[in-house]
């Protein structure tokens, strides 16, 4: 790995719970940031890169996707939650390979590098190949095997998800884990506390879907006997947990979830694809929540563009707050950055840009140009990052101290063969 200096950008810095935009330079030595300056003078044999006309700001962290569904993008159309899980999703994936699962998520592992986010939490099975993907593309990845036994018995998926825990790699810090029951409707009592013994037993953290759709109040309470909040904190009170949507929250669940170790990941794109309604993410952050920010998976989430998850997170509050104070740019900056790496437990690693944290950073295009003529003129950098900035104008994007992209080029890997290989995937789950 080739030390750095990243000179001559507008580096994006929380400070005193603010966030400002200042000309800095960047010393990046073994994967780590070691120096913040107003300017840094080169050393011999380090990789300099010339960030004018760039902000420099944290890797993007998308708290809640499916990795490999980046094959089943735009199948959504016209569907509710449980019809298109139903009759789109599970029948088709079925059919999927391991072979298929590698190919999926190295299409997904470049959406995400080329669009600027460099941390991605993953739900999804044949793991391994998830895994694998992930090692060679070079991304920082929170993967698992999700555990359910609505269609059958659950013991298996756990006998999977032990073994694929136990054959990690110890010294890759990039791959982390956690234990994922995919939801309180599809998992039985049991399953549910299995599934906490496991996260106690392995000291990880849980990532269960929670409260996405209006149906799961019912099945819930049908299925468990109880509220969901009440299952949901009799099972993983104490344990840290990353909870998917939470779309459907009353006073009670946010007066509980303010007693528990936990945060949402919010994912508004797919939850008005899928007709879900829109969270209240205002008042959560406002009760002292940790909101973060997804993308789900493709298929619902059409993609994993963090920049337009944090525009459309902005402009849905107003949907819902008429003539009130709500989430705003700044709020939704931390939310795609520093909220996500404390929901994934990542904040002494990444998330912000400071000294002693890795150097997982990317460089987005400001030019007064063109290209950028929906921010011009450039009156307000930070809401112009959020509101006027797509991942198509990342231009590099580094992992600790890893460059993977530069210059919109792509450094890991055959980009093409990887596109050929799913549209060929694509074309036969669909049949």
């Amino acid at each position: 790995m080739q030390d750095l200096l990243i000179k001559n950008g507008k580096v994006l810095l929380f400070k005193d719970n603010d966030i400002n935009i200042e000309k800095k330079d960047i010393l990046v030595e073994n994967g780590k940031i070691v120096q913040i300056e107003g300017k840094i003078e080169e050393k011999r044999d380090i990789k300099v890169i010339d960030a004018i006309d760039h902000i420099v700001m944290p890797g993007l962290i998308n708290t809640h996707a499916h990795i490999p569904m980046s094959i089943f993008r735009e199948t959504t159309e016209g569907c509710k939650l449980y019809e298109w899980l139903n009759e789109k999703i599970w029948p088709r994936e079925d059919k999927l390979t391991k072979e298929d699962v590698y190919f999926a998520s190295m299409l997904s592992y470049y959406e995400m590098i080329a669009t600027g986010t460099t941390t991605i939490n993953d739900q999804y099975f044949m793991s391994e190949e998830i895994r694998r993907a992930a090692v060679d593309c070079k991304v920082r990845a929170v993967i698992t095997r999700t555990i359910m036994d609505a269609d059958g018995s659950f013991e298996k998926r756990v006998q999977e998800f032990k073994a694929f825990y136990n054959s990690r790699d110890k010294n890759n810090d990039l791959i982390t884990y956690c234990v994922a029951p995919h939801s309180l409707y599809t998992c039985s009592n049991e399953c549910l506390q299995v599934t906490a013994d496991l996260a106690k037993e392995y000291h990880l953290p849980i990532h269960v879907h929670f409260l996405e759709s209006i149906d799961e109040i019912q099945d819930i309470q049908k299925q468990h006997g109880k509220k969901a909040i009440k299952v949901l904190k009799e099972y993983f009170d104490g344990i840290h947990t990353i909870l998917a949507h939470g779309v459907h929250l009353d006073n009670e669940d946010i007066e509980i979830l303010k007693t528990m170790d936990c945060g949402i990941a919010h994912n508004p794109i797919s939850n008005l694809r899928l007709g879900c309604t829109i969270a209240d993410t205002t008042r959560y952050l406002q009760e002292g929540i940790n909101v973060a920010l997804g993308t789900d998976g493709q298929g619902s989430g059409s993609n994993l563009d963090m920049f337009e998850a944090m525009r459309i997170a902005c402009l849905i509050q107003g949907g819902i707050h008429e003539n009130e104070e709500r989430l705003n740019a700044k709020d939704a900056l931390r939310m795609a950055t520093i909220n996500g790496a404390k929901l994934l437990g990542l904040e002494e690693k990444v998330g912000s840009i400071e000294v002693g944290k890795d150097a997982d950073l990317i460089l987005v295009n400001v030019e007064e140009s063109l290209e950028n003529i929906t921010m011009l003129p450039n009156l307000n950098e930070i809401a112009n990052l959020v509101y006027n900035t797509s991942g198509r104008n990342i231009e590099t994007t580094i992992v600790k101290g890893e460059v993977l992209m530069e210059n919109r080029h792509m450094k890991i890997g055959d980009v093409q063969e990887v596109i050929d290989k799913c549209k060929g995937i694509a074309r036969r789950i669909a049949k």
